[in-house]
Order: C-alpha cells, then structure tokens, then sequence
C-alpha cells in the first residue's frame, strides 16, 4: 500500500509567523499536487502543536517548524542531507518572553525563514516517484 504521512511540527499557529506561514504553504501545496496525490491509497496530515517538553521528546522536535514525510525529514529528502539551522524569529520571542530561535531553510542556494513552496512540493515528488512501479503485482501496469 503507498502511503503519504505528513508531519506539521510547530511552536504556535496563532502568533509564530513561520509557523503560520508553513501551514499555509503545506495547505497550498497539497491543493496544487492533488492530481498527483490520487496516485496513493493512504494520505495522512497530522498537524501538531508542540507545547511541552515532553510533546518535544515525543515527536523528536529539533526545530520549529519542522515537516516530514513519512517520518524523514523535508530538508533531508530535497537536498539529501540534513542540517539543521535557525535564526531569531521575533514572534516566538513575544510569546515566550524570551530570546527563542526558530528554524531556517537551506533551498536552492539560499537559506530562507519559512519553507519555500517549491522545497515542499520538491519534497512530496520524490516520495511519490518511490511508489512507482511498487505495486503489488509486477504486470498490473500501475508504475
């Protein structure tokens, strides 16, 4: 069975702009590759608001906004290697009154504060080209 779980790791959608604007941009990027989403029988979102230490530990949260597919992380599917880094993001700062650092994204040459749209739907390509040809019977055609 080929199936998609994606992963939406955040602080805080009501105040954290790269947050905000990762939501929007996995939404977006979702309703633009819905053709090639009928592809898969199994297509999973699971957003989730980490608020405690222990959500932290759970999840294996190093960095906000973080999303993975099918549990690999994006920066890690794109470019092949994953290294992490962050920068001070201002609204966190706000809401945890105190200095707070959020991620950044290395694409394309340049390092960007909130996913860019074409990493995530680069991202959600690539694991969809490893369903093809993997389907149960090797002369149904489906690949």
């Amino acid at each position: 069975m080929n199936k998609l779980n994606i992963d939406f790791l955040y602080l805080d959608l009501s105040c954290c702009e790269r947050c905000q604007s990762t939501d929007e941009t996995l939404d977006e990027v979702l309703i633009e590759l819905r053709q090639e989403l009928k592809g898969i029988d199994h297509l999973t979102v699971n957003k989730i608001r980490i608020s405690t230490k222990d959500d932290e530990k759970k999840y294996g949260l190093k960095r906000s906004p973080t999303i993975r597919l099918n549990g690999q992380d994006l920066e890690e599917i794109v470019s092949g290697k994953l290294t992490m880094s962050d920068n001070y993001c201002g609204s966190c700062s706000d809401v945890c009154g105190e200095e707070t650092n959020c991620r950044t994204f290395e694409y394309d040459g340049e390092t960007s504060e909130n996913i860019p749209k074409e990493m995530l739907r680069e991202g959600i390509l690539k694991v969809l080209d490893q369903f093809k040809g993997s389907c149960c019977e090797v002369s149904c055609g489906c690949g």
